[in-house]
């Protein structure tokens, strides 16, 4: 698999986005809807920070350069400071739940593909598969393909993919499922898990592979299961076989 603007970093597999879980939170698990966490988080329901003041207005604008905020704050106190403009507080959604739907299962080519295009790319085809879930079962069709591409200066891999899934039935329909996600870890095990001829078996929790989904078919008879519908997936490799396990969004 080629590696493109490749950049060594430090592995740090506790990163924690700050804006989320800013220092010193004792924020409540129950408080999930994006109302209540606007409430929580309030400037005037806690105390604040600092003695740093901008007079933002609704607009966004500031009396006070950029350079200027950007020294005297920090990103937990910018966060802080756009609570106030949470677009419809009191509006509440129903919260989005995850099910289990199906799994699939490729063999994947072990040379590469080069792609002539603008840009040069190399690809791992799907040799054969196979699937099963909540609206069939069947094969996976040779001809699909997943690229791995580096991107950015943490050791993250932005990985895509095409599977051409096959059913059962007679005549059997046909099923596009396409993916997008990321690849994170140690540079050296993706090195592993995204070059060809490279050993697979590496224990799942030393990466995380993540994405999100979708399956299209001009079929009738799954149009209306499948095309409307939004999947997140997860990932791992077992020896030259890549398994996604894939949960609708309902």
């Amino acid at each position: 698999m080629a590696e493109v603007d490749r950049q060594s970093a430090d592995w740090d597999a506790n990163m924690v986005n700050p804006c989320l879980m800013p220092p010193g939170s004792k924020m409540d698990s129950t408080l999930t809807s994006p109302a209540l966490f606007a409430m929580h988080m309030h400037p005037l329901s806690r105390p604040q920070h600092g003695e740093y003041h901008d007079d933002m207005s609704d607009s966004g604008s500031s009396n006070i350069s950029s350079g200027s905020v950007f020294s005297q704050t920090t990103v937990e106190e910018s966060c802080r400071r756009a609570l106030p403009h949470f677009p419809r507080p009191a509006l509440s959604f129903p919260t989005p739940a995850l099910e289990f739907d199906f799994r699939i299962a490729v063999a994947l080519n072990p040379e590469p593909s080069r792609l002539e295009n603008k840009i040069k790319k190399e690809i791992t085809t799907v040799a054969a598969g196979q699937w099963s879930g909540s609206f069939g079962n069947g094969r996976v069709l040779a001809g699909g393909y997943d690229l791995g591409q580096a991107r950015g200066f943490r050791p993250i891999r932005i990985v895509e993919g095409a599977f051409v899934m096959q059913t059962t039935d007679q005549p059997p329909a046909v099923l596009e499922m396409r993916t997008r996600g990321s690849l994170s870890g140690p540079c050296d095990i993706l090195d592993s898990l995204l070059g060809p001829g490279q050993p697979k078996d590496i224990d799942p929790r030393q990466y995380g592979f993540r994405m999100f989904a979708t399956v299209k078919t001009p079929d009738k008879r799954y149009a209306e299961i499948v095309n409307c519908g939004l999947w997140v997936a997860s990932g791992m490799w077992s020896g030259e076989e890549l398994i996604i396990d894939a949960y609708r969004v309902t």
